[in-house]
């Protein structure tokens, strides 16, 4: 029996503020929330959200890593998130060894393929992966990015529209885009900057995370930039269910926000 095959996509933007200045990027990435029916989200997505992975304490320092820990607005998977950015941005290269190498022997051309698990259809292949782990074999530990209620609730906004309209992209069936998701919930000091990443079809935090550092199809590497940019200290996430790619994770990142409410 031929496997099945499914691609995996990821959209990203980036917003720099410093009264007048704006830039932009337009690429892919992608965050999970917390819904009402956590049950539907099981048995839509064949997992439970709420279940947080093995937290491999051998090689990391997890009670400085996990800083979603103990929210209690999150799922175990969207703390998973948090959790694998935060290895990633303080050693690159020891995750690049542990988690990016081993993928290596599953591909099979364009197809990665782990046993037991659906097929996914790259773009680029190994090759992808070995550029990822040359350029974090590079990178600097950037700190760690604390959980933000507002974040995640604008995260959430965007993943609720995209489960019922089955659309992807940074902008949402009302116009909306991630700084006007963002500003919903809080506000930004006079100099500010502010991201979304969007992952679609993956559904572990490592996997998640895994997928926007390899970029693959996205020329620029814009969401691995994004997780590796120092300038930002905040996050949040929200991961769903979608209409056409079984899952949705929304992440977005900021410098100099305040939430309206507090946890």
């Amino acid at each position: 029996m031929k496997a099945k095959t499914i691609a995996v996509i990821s959209l990203c933007v980036l917003i720099i503020s410093c009264e007048t200045l704006k830039s932009t990027v337009d690429n892919v990435s992608s965050v999970f929330r917390k819904m009402e029916s956590n049950n539907s989200q099981e048995d839509a997505a064949g997992f439970d959200p709420n279940q947080r992975a093995i937290q491999d304490t051998e090689n990391w320092d997890v009670a400085i890593l996990d800083t979603a820990a103990n929210v209690d607005y999150l799922t175990g998977i969207e703390k998973d998130v948090i959790l694998e950015m935060n290895k990633v941005r303080a050693n690159p290269k020891q995750y690049a060894e542990l988690y990016l190498q081993p993928r290596l022997k599953y591909y099979n051309g364009n197809n990665y393929s782990v046993p037991g698990q659906i097929t996914i259809e790259t773009n680029e292949g190994i090759s992808a992966v070995n550029i990822c782990i040359s350029a974090l074999n590079t990178a600097n530990n950037v700190g760690v990015l604390t959980p933000d209620l507002g974040l995640s609730l604008s995260a959430r906004d965007h993943i609720i529209d995209q489960t019922k309209t089955g659309e992807v992209g940074h902008y949402g069936s009302d116009g909306s885009t991630p700084e006007i998701r963002m500003k919903r919930h809080g506000t930004f000091d006079r100099t500010f900057t502010l991201a979304e990443n969007i992952t679609y079809g993956t559904a572990t935090g490592r996997d998640i995370v895994c997928q926007l550092l390899i970029d693959d199809g996205v020329p620029d590497r814009g969401h691995r930039i994004i997780i590796l940019n120092r300038e930002f200290t905040q996050t949040g996430i929200a991961f769903g269910t979608h209409p056409e790619y079984r899952t949705a994770c929304t992440v977005t990142y900021a410098n100099g926000y305040n939430s309206t409410l507090q946890p």
